[in-house]
């Protein structure tokens, strides 16, 4: 029979408190009998129920499935004290490591994974590859460096065995360079050099021939065994194109008979090592699944250690931190660190205090309060800096749709002092970790992710921002997949989710890898407006650069393609000399020359974001005044084929394009209208007939969209520089029609009554080249509507 002190008894009477009642049932206790039980005293009714029929034995399993097992923990089996070290002398400093994981040396004071470590030691022993599989804090590096790894001796010739570590992100992007590093000393008398050695094992994937060297002179037992920790590195901060050929040195590895591979994986990468099917061969075989420690665990965590240090808790005290702790995600590293700062609060006493574990808000409130401590010790430049820092540390877990950690360069910061000194104050309160207390790294990290989510004042940051941290990850992740894609076009973002992706990248002031930018195309205006200057750049690249423009320009920053400051169209006028124009004819007809008088004509086609105000203007076009005389007025404006704010107004006719002139004259004070043949012309070749083209006298496809550009829709007005005419107007060759004042049969008759057809010139997106010269002309009704037409007005003497 199992027997308890009455110190026990009455420790768990008061523990039980008002979970008695499922006690009760689950021992089936009648009714009538629990009824009889004393009001208020119902736990210890139960003990002596139990004592009575010499049921107690069962009592552990019993709060066990009533989830009170934090009443075995304190109550039913107390820990048992670590025996004193052999030279009685106790750990001196702080036994408790705080955010960071257990290293080797530190063997000692890691308690509460005996049976863990055991069947580790076991699957070592076992199997060639080892995968330490466990959700995040939940102990894996602990378990392998301080755990394992001091534990070889116990194996067969372990005592010989050698030891690395290193993580697959520990030098940036290649994880073979931080294997050589670690491999250098040990091959640098065979003249291999860090470089030597990356390149060897990324050309042949040979480990096990690369390190033969190391087992000369040593005995025959002698194995080396690979920790790489922090696995999931290899796919969050490695190019894909590394994947395959590591994963295959470690396939190779682990069929050499003096290697030994352990790998630590946080569960939520574990699908992307079963995409190698090779490799899940040995997943299988040695997988090692570690889950969060149960409460007897966790006290051992919390006593063990004090014990080693000669430190001891007050009466109750490892219970209350027990109960506070939990089992919630992450509830291991906030005790861990709750007990660092309980040690730091008692120095320099030997007990262990309420009073101390108060001061700092216990559990739940000391990492909060250590990092609002540190942030009010930073001036205010170093305060605002912390953005800029946490921007790059914070990222969102695409599978679970939570903040985490995310390692950066401390490089990336050397350049701003406030940062470097917001850096050096929180890695001084251990909040952050720069560089790896077992490797030389120029790295900066959180400690530990619990920090994301216990400091109120970066939780609220991280809340604000959430949705663009998640834009951030979408977009690394869609870049890596259209790489692997091979670049098709049907896996890049559209224009909407580009332009959320651009306010990301301000806000979180991220720069983009290069293939992350190739994946995105053109974003930024200055670099879109150099690059359509080039001749070399295709069509369908200018037109994804005008949309982009008209997206990102917030608005298009280019003159004479938006509005105004007072809301009316920003015309840039271009003045066009004087001169005489002959008319291309039909057949035999005679073609008379018509005087040119000096005149300015709009440097682009009217936009839409300029038409729409027309549109949009009470006196625009719902005002009859606009339409008086005319041969119609249309009950409804057209809808735009291309309706971007910097792309041509199309579907225009020419009795729209009248009121559009009409509204705009009336609302500058002068006369804007349409241009007339001879005006247009002339505007085209700058007065010199030779000017078969506005660019010039050769045909050239690259300088204007007509039908040759495969497009088969217009681009943004101004896509074409070097197509400009003499004069400077642009797109008087393609893209649009343009209306002009004349009718086509008589070209002397401007007046604007009638329903004879209008003349249009300059050809379009729809038509060869050969109708973008500069003489061509064409026409329809004036009433007609069409997707292939738009217009650009003139005047005589803009004010």
């Amino acid at each position: 029979m199992m027997v308890y002190s009455g110190k026990q008894k009455i420790a768990f009477s008061k523990r039980l408190q008002r979970d008695w009642k499922d006690l009760a049932d689950y021992f089936d206790i009648p009714p009538q009998e629990q009824a009889a039980f004393d009001k208020g005293h119902e736990p210890r009714d139960i003990w002596v129920w139990l004592e009575e029929r010499e049921r107690l034995q069962e009592l552990p399993e019993a709060l066990h499935y009533i989830d009170r097992e934090d009443i075995i923990a304190e109550v039913l089996t107390p820990p048992t004290p670590p025996p004193p070290p052999a030279t009685h002398t106790h750990q001196k400093g702080s036994p408790f490591p705080g955010l960071r994981a257990f290293t080797t040396k530190e063997a000692r004071l890691f308690f509460g994974r005996t049976a863990e470590t055991n069947e580790l030691l076991n699957k070592i022993k076992q199997q060639a590859l080892v995968a330490v599989i466990g959700a995040s804090g939940s102990g894996k590096s602990s378990l392998v460096a301080a755990g394992g790894l001091p534990r070889l001796r116990e194996l067969p010739g372990g005592e010989s065995w050698q030891k690395i570590r290193f993580t697959p992100g520990g030098l940036g992007d290649d994880p073979f360079l931080p294997l050589a590093a670690k491999l250098e000393p040990y091959l640098e008398t065979h003249d291999l050099s860090g470089r030597t050695i990356a390149e060897k094992l990324r050309a042949t994937g040979d480990l096990a021939a690369l390190v033969r060297p190391l087992f000369e002179e040593r005995p025959a037992t002698t194995k080396l065994l690979f920790f790489i920790d922090q696995f999931e590195e290899l796919f969050t901060l490695t190019e894909p194109k590394h994947h395959k050929r590591f994963i295959a040195m470690l396939e190779k590895a682990a069929q050499a008979d003096r290697l030994r591979l352990v790998l630590a994986l946080r569960a939520d990468f574990f699908h992307h090592c079963i995409d190698y099917p090779r490799f899940d061969k040995w997943l299988r075989a040695g997988f090692f699944s570690l889950a969060p420690p149960d409460l007897l665990a966790l006290m051992e965590m919390i006593t063990g250690p004090a014990a080693v240090a000669g430190l001891s808790f007050e009466e109750g005290l490892s219970g209350r931190i027990l109960r506070d702790t939990g089992n919630e995600p992450g509830a291991l590293a906030l005790m861990a660190f709750a007990l660092a700062e309980l040690y730091k609060a008692c120095q320099p006493g030997t007990t262990l205090t309420h009073t101390a574990y108060d001061s700092f808000g216990g559990i739940k409130g000391a990492i909060g309060k250590r990092a609002e401590d540190a942030y009010a010790k930073l001036n205010k430049d170093a305060q605002n800096a912390l953005a800029g820092i946490f921007k790059e540390l914070v990222e969102i877990d695409s599978e679970r749709g939570i903040p985490t950690r995310r390692r950066s360069s401390l490089t990336h910061f050397k350049t701003t002092p406030a940062a470097c000194t917001s850096i050096e104050q929180f890695a001084k309160a251990r909040l952050l970790n720069c560089g790896d207390p077992e490797e030389d790294r120029d790295v900066v990290e959180v400690a530990h992710e619990s920090l994301l989510t216990r400091w109120p004042r970066l939780k609220k940051w991280i809340e604000d921002r959430f949705a663009d941290f998640w834009r951030r990850k979408q977009l690394q992740q869609a870049a890596l997949e259209w790489e692997v894609q091979e670049r098709k076009e049907a896996y890049r973002w559209s224009h909407e989710r580009v332009v959320e992706a651009c306010g990301m990248l301000k806000r979180l002031d991220y720069q983009p890898t290069p293939l992350e930018q190739e994946f995105l195309g053109p974003i930024h205006p200055q670099h879109m407006l150099a690059e359509i200057q080039d001749p070399d750049t295709s069509h369908e690249c200018r037109a994804l650069i005008g949309v982009r423009l008209a997206l990102l320009g917030d608005p298009d920053p280019r003159k004479g393609v938006g509005l105004r400051e007072d809301g009316l169209p920003d015309i840039e006028w271009r003045q066009v000399p004087p001169g005489e124009v002959i008319l291309e004819v039909e057949g035999d007809e005679p073609a008379f020359p018509f005087p040119v008088a000096p005149f300015y004509i709009a440097r682009y086609p009217v936009t839409w974001q300029q038409y729409q105000a027309f549109l949009e203007a009470a006196d625009g076009y719902s005002n009859p005044e606009r339409w008086q005389g005319l041969l119609d007025q249309h009950s409804a404006p057209g809808r735009p084929f291309q309706a971007y704010d910097n792309h041509p107004a199309d579907n225009v006719s020419w009795l729209d394009a009248v009121a559009f002139c009409r509204w705009l004259s009336a609302r500058l004070g002068y006369e804007i209208r349409l241009p007339t043949q001879w005006e247009w012309q002339q505007a085209a070749t700058g007065g010199d007939p030779a000017n078969m083209y506005p660019w010039g006298v050769e045909e050239n496809p690259a300088y204007a969209n007509t039908y040759e550009s495969g497009l088969s829709r217009s681009t943004a007005v101004g896509m074409y520089p070097l197509g400009a005419s003499p004069v400077g107007a642009l797109d008087m060759g393609g893209n649009l029609w343009e209306w002009c004042l004349n009718e086509y049969r008589h070209p002397e008759r401007t007046q604007l009554s009638g329903d004879e057809s209008r003349v249009v010139r300059g050809g379009s997106w729809g038509n060869d080249l050969g109708l973008a010269r500069s003489a061509f002309r064409y026409h329809y009704l004036p009433n007609n509507r069409f997707i292939l037409i738009g217009f650009r007005v003139v005047c005589s003497s803009p004010i």
